[in-house]
């Protein structure tokens, strides 16, 4: 009975909700079941805190990591009490009178834009493992992620002609060392893409062609946000829409009971 309960106040309550959502007289009813939820959230917030608290505390007790988890529990009982004493005297902690309106602003903030700012790193040394031309996909991701990237800078209309030749003259080169393995004809063209790479890249050089490309690049990055980019991302929302409601449904009808574990 300890998951039966759980299992059948889950299904009862997520196809009670998904039906009254179609009928209109039992709006009253489904706004009743969202303030139940609201109260349930608050509890599992207060549990997620209990946890939080004792998880910390044995570390501190063992040992382990004590600066960093002693750290955490100073901080979130000052922040709780120093919020408590401002709902108090002014109704609310983030009233334009109460101090911890600056600690808000001055230490989570900072802190928050801090954490946000790290992940710039691990997006750079993500994007440093994926643009490798391994294959024809990887190839084709790392040209339009660093056209995109390059769209978006400052004097893009220069850096994109500097790009674009250093790019044909890396693949010249490529084609060129290739190229010495190869007989016959398939070495012939090898070195005639070279020699027509190394010529583009020369032309680019030519300051009307280079102010030419230039101007393609804003034209260029607009295009492949919009088209290539936006049709996989709607596929990919598909995708997800179409799991989360399987998903959904599964657990409406006690299919899935991995979450009573």
């Amino acid at each position: 009975m300890q998951k039966q309960g759980p299992i059948i106040t889950v299904m009862v309550t997520s196809i009670l909700t998904a039906l009254l959502f179609f009928v209109p007289q039992f709006e009253t009813f489904q706004t009743y079941l969202l303030y139940i939820s609201i109260v349930i959230s608050g509890f599992a917030m207060l549990i997620g805190m209990d946890s939080l608290i004792l998880f910390h505390m044995r570390r501190v007790q063992r040992g382990e990591q004590t600066f960093y988890s002693a750290t955490l529990l100073l901080a979130f009982f000052i922040t709780v009490a120093w919020g408590i004493l401002d709902w108090v005297r002014f109704g609310s902690p983030f009233d334009p009178k109460a101090s911890f309106l600056w600690l808000f602003r001055n230490v989570f903030l900072p802190l928050d834009a801090t954490m946000f700012s790290i992940l710039a790193f691990y997006i750079a040394s993500a994007a440093y493992r994926a643009f490798r031309a391994r294959n024809t996909n990887s190839f084709l991701l790392l040209v339009s992620a660093s056209v995109v990237m390059i769209g978006r800078v400052l004097y893009a209309h220069i850096l994109f002609p500097i790009f674009l030749g250093v790019f044909l003259l890396l693949m010249a080169l490529w084609l060129w060392k290739t190229s010495a393995r190869l007989y016959g004809g398939e070495k012939a063209v090898r070195l005639a893409l070279a020699g027509i790479m190394v010529a583009g890249a020369l032309v680019l050089v030519i300051p009307p062609v280079f102010s030419k490309v230039g101007g393609i690049i804003y034209d260029l990055t607009d295009w492949i946000l919009n088209v290539p980019q936006n049709a996989a991302k709607r596929g990919m929302m598909l995708g997800l829409t179409f799991g989360s409601v399987a998903f959904a449904l599964r657990i409406m009808f006690g299919i899935e009971r991995s979450w009573t574990r």
